[in-house]
């Protein structure tokens, strides 16, 4: 009775498969070789069935070892150890990048894989950047190899005003305020900087570059500049009346003289002339004059001392 019972317990226990352990994502480089973990809690438990699954992109699942394009680079382990069902992937490449699922009888669950075509040139952890309103800015991310381009790069945003805590994406799918102000600044190497044109205050936030699975953020500030505008108080003209200004040109050579000029300059310099030789005419004159009337008056004393003698 007891063997039987034994027995019941143990075709139950395999009967009901595994439970899986709990699977954390992955992130590898292209070329390399990655293994998806995926086992039974209990080493001793044997699961039945089992199946891995891919999809991508949000397209469809699909069967991995029922696809022509993972033959001979995906290989299980389930056949030395029945608790392990991880699923070792070969020669990555960048299509291998997507969503996988482990699918026992009982549970299933999901690992997302990244395949990084480029490591992301790091700096601090968030790195501050300041632009003015009406201008431009460019936002700084790229790969480590500039030779290198990755198939995928997505530019994400979070307002510092909005109540909403998500990151929106802007490129390539451009939304909202960002649509036609975004764009990367060379599409055909490994610099995926993101320039922002016409800038306003409503792009204040953080942006997020994400290539595969590997991040970059920014915190982008922006500044308004102030303008200097003229005056619009009115003057009160009764009390502090307009200035006037006179203007006065100078010339470092005289300007060259008309025919008129000349004339009028020589007539002002014969009248000169003329008042000089007529004050030295009269001068001369009182000289004489006055020698004369001396002389006569010598005369006179004579002829009056010989008639009283």
């Amino acid at each position: 009775m007891m063997e039987c019972v034994y027995l019941l317990f143990v075709l139950l226990h395999f009967s009901a498969g595994c439970n899986l352990s709990n699977i954390s994502d992955v992130s590898v480089n292209k070329g390399g070789s990655v293994l998806l973990p995926c086992s039974c809690t209990d080493p001793k438990t044997k699961s039945q069935t089992f199946t891995w699954k891919f999809i991508r992109n949000g397209g469809h699942w699909t069967y991995v070892f029922s696809d022509g394009q993972f033959t001979g680079r995906f290989q299980t382990f389930n056949e030395n150890s029945p608790a392990n069902l991880s699923l070792l992937i070969s020669h990555l490449r960048e299509e291998d990048q997507g969503t996988y699922r482990c699918q026992a009888e009982k549970e299933m669950k999901d690992v997302q894989l990244y395949v990084k075509a480029c490591d992301l040139v790091k700096g601090e952890p968030l790195q501050e950047v300041t632009g003015f309103s009406g201008e431009s800015v460019v936002l700084r991310c790229s790969c480590t190899d500039p030779q290198t381009k990755p198939n995928t790069v997505r530019w994400t945003f979070k307002s510092k005003t909005s109540a909403n805590s998500n990151f929106e994406e802007i490129y390539p799918a451009q939304t909202g305020k960002h649509r036609d102000r975004v764009r990367l600044t060379n599409q055909n190497s490994g610099d995926l900087s993101l320039l922002i044109s016409h800038l306003t205050e409503e792009d204040q936030g953080e942006y997020r570059c994400e290539v595969q699975g590997d991040t970059k953020d920014f915190r982008l500030h922006i500044k308004v500049r102030d303008v200097i505008r003229p005056s619009t108080t009115p003057t009160d003209s009764t009390t502090h009346p307009p200035l006037e200004f006179t203007t006065i040109t100078t010339s470092s050579s005289p300007e060259p003289s008309t025919g008129e000029d000349q004339t009028t300059s020589s007539i002002h310099q014969g009248v000169h002339i003329l008042m000089v030789v007529l004050l030295l005419l009269f001068g001369a004159v009182a000289i004489t004059c006055s020698g004369w009337r001396g002389r006569r008056g010598g005369q006179n004393s004579d002829c009056c001392r010989t008639s009283g003698s």
